[in-house]
């Protein structure tokens, strides 16, 4: 076999069996040798400017690869495609999505790419499996322009806040921001904004229900210690020292999860705090009922 090829062979297979014709190039691979070795089932033509290794499996992972290598370097994998590389909530279709500046134009890639006016600069992009992948935050900032839905962007902001890989605040700060720019739609980012930031869907539920009843924000994830024991994270909590849980329904359902709940709730009460707390189904069906029992509680604190 020509000792070219297993050269290449093996610079591919740190790159997910794929290949650039620029590295080809590189090499000192002619046209007519990468024509030979397409014939000879060595290498398969993925795209433009992108090729796999012959009898490589076809995955995911390849096609994001070679749509990166057919940009030529100018583009970063964004979109849905960023979002399940990142592991956030509700993204799995494997999407072949990216984002490249407006002087890429010309070229033609293998998958959905979107051009844009904004600079990428190296704050906006990351390392995830060997791939150029845009950050957290501007994943969030381009929905948008990726036409995510509004429960695509919710989900997004919702498990970015969870795994840390953006600040609430600074995230908040930047929404604003686009806002008042009006770009990228900036009025549907401010809107998903609002009612985000807890950690599960039942936290962004309770926060639409308080801003529709017209109560308070809470502060959500107050974290409460003893020393270096941590007595309770709670989900919100509102003045005069209200905490309010949400419990899913496959949560809390063992003795001893019980018992831990009830620890908590006993520990929580001998700070002064006072707590309710309020199921999946309290808040789907019954999301009224809730506002006013919260509203009676702040009364009750008043």
């Amino acid at each position: 076999m020509d000792e070219r090829f297993r050269s290449i062979a093996a610079s591919a297979a740190s790159q997910h069996s794929v290949v650039s014709l620029a590295q080809l190039q590189r090499a000192g691979i002619e046209s007519w040798t990468r024509s030979r070795w397409q014939e000879q089932h060595l290498l398969t033509r993925l795209g433009p400017k992108s090729f796999a290794i012959g009898g490589a499996a076809p995955t995911w992972h390849r096609d994001l690869t070679a749509a990166l290598f057919d940009l030529d370097g100018a583009g970063v994998i964004a979109g849905r495609s960023a979002a399940q590389l990142m592991r956030l909530d509700g993204f799995n279709g494997n999407a072949v999505e990216l984002i490249a500046p407006r002087t890429a134009r010309g070229r033609t890639p293998s998958g959905m790419v979107h051009y844009t006016r904004r600079p990428i600069g190296r704050p906006d992009i990351q390392r995830i499996d060997g791939l150029a992948v845009v950050s957290a935050e501007r994943l969030i900032l381009d929905a948008p322009l990726f036409g995510f839905t509004r429960n695509e962007i919710e989900n997004a902001i919702d498990s970015a806040i969870r795994l840390r890989l953006v600040g609430e605040q600074r995230l908040r700060t930047r929404v604003v921001a686009e806002h008042h720019r009006s770009r990228n739609g900036g009025r549907q980012l401010l809107d998903a904004m609002v009612d985000t930031g807890g950690e599960s869907r039942l936290e962004r539920w309770l926060l639409r229900l308080c801003r529709g009843a017209g109560l308070p924000r809470p502060i959500l994830q107050k974290v409460y210690r003893a020393g270096a024991r941590t007595i309770a994270r709670v989900d919100a909590e509102f003045a005069g020292g209200l905490v309010v849980e949400v419990a899913g329904h496959g949560t809390h359902a063992t003795r001893l999860q019980r018992q831990r709940d009830a620890q908590r709730h006993t520990e929580l009460t001998l700070m002064g705090k006072r707590v309710l707390t309020f199921t999946y189904e309290d808040l789907r069906d019954r999301p009224k009922w809730v506002a006013e029992q919260i509203r009676r509680a702040l009364r009750i604190a008043a």
